[in-house]
């Protein structure tokens, strides 16, 4: 009996069917149903039923997987701690939502990059609710996500690296600060309903009673601007230290919330996994100060 065997049962039972487990993992769909096969062999039992369309898990499967899980838990566990602690080395697949993969992580990585050249890292953006998702089923090692909402699951864990304060991004000129009398002017450009950023600021806007005329949507604080500087209304995002000086040149800034909206950034992972050093020295660098 393999890991490997044990990898694909935990990614059929995750992702559902043979095809998409085998996109996950990088095989042809023929192999993952040779991995099943040799390993109900192995076992000596069935662990899908195939009567319909996809075969599905049956008792004996459910089962397995429960133990199979258990078992891959306790093997990176293992693997992470033996791990030399200096091991900034491998492929790491990142999620990062899309504020950060265009703000201060390229640069985190340019420099970690140089000093460590046997490190690679495969980029994957989202929402935070994805990103956390696909990391608790296996697709990422890590996420640079918003803070999550709700407590975190036992075996995982998130650490913050940044505060971000929230602005509403104006056309430049517009002649006030006052926040009420924005959105009184101007059509809202908002966040994404599903990113949680976006429940921030709709939490605070239904404390301050001001009921915004939305008219757009946007996932990243690129599109956003770009929707202010062509007039079609006012948005709130959060900018980091050294974005707000760029952003600043172009629009009005006004401070969002009182006292002034923040949402922290952090990394959400497995609390062991292969990948620790390489997540923990991409934390220290963007905890540094850098222009």
């Amino acid at each position: 009996m393999s890991l490997r065997s044990l990898r694909v049962l935990s990614a059929v039972a995750s992702k559902g069917t043979f095809a998409a487990a085998a996109d996950q993992l990088g095989l042809t769909q023929s192999a993952i149903s040779l991995q099943i096969k040799n390993l109900e062999d192995e076992l000596g039992v069935q662990l899908f039923e195939r009567t319909g369309r996809s075969p599905r898990l049956n008792m004996n499967g459910r089962y397995a997987v429960e133990r199979v899980q258990e078992i891959l838990r306790i093997y990176d566990e293992m693997k992470a701690r033996l791990s030399p602690s200096d091991g900034v080395r491998g492929v790491l697949t990142l999620g990062v939502v899309p504020t950060v993969i265009t703000g201060s992580l390229p640069p985190a990585l340019g420099r970690l990059r140089a000093r460590y050249q046997e490190m690679h890292v495969k980029l994957v953006s989202g929402l935070s609710i994805e990103l956390v998702r696909q990391v608790e089923e296996g697709d990422l090692d890590a996420a640079l996500t918003t803070e999550p909402p709700y407590l975190v699951p036992a075996h995982y864990e998130w650490i913050p690296y940044d505060e971000e304060p929230f602005y509403v991004v104006a056309p430049k000129g517009v002649g006030t600060h006052n926040v009420t009398e924005l959105f009184e002017r101007f059509p809202f450009v908002r966040f994404d309903k599903l990113a949680w950023a976006g429940a921030i600021v709709d939490r605070e806007l239904l404390a301050r009673q001001i009921e915004p005329r939305e008219v757009m949507e946007f996932d990243s604080l690129e599109a956003a601007l770009a929707l202010v500087a062509e007039g079609l209304g006012i948005a709130v995002v959060p900018l980091s230290t050294a974005r707000y000086t760029r952003v600043a040149d172009h629009f009005t800034l006004t401070p969002f919330g009182s006292p002034q909206l923040t949402r922290r950034m952090g990394m959400y992972q497995k609390r062991q996994h292969p990948r620790l050093a390489l997540t923990g020295a991409i934390l220290d660098e963007l905890r540094q100060p850098h222009p």
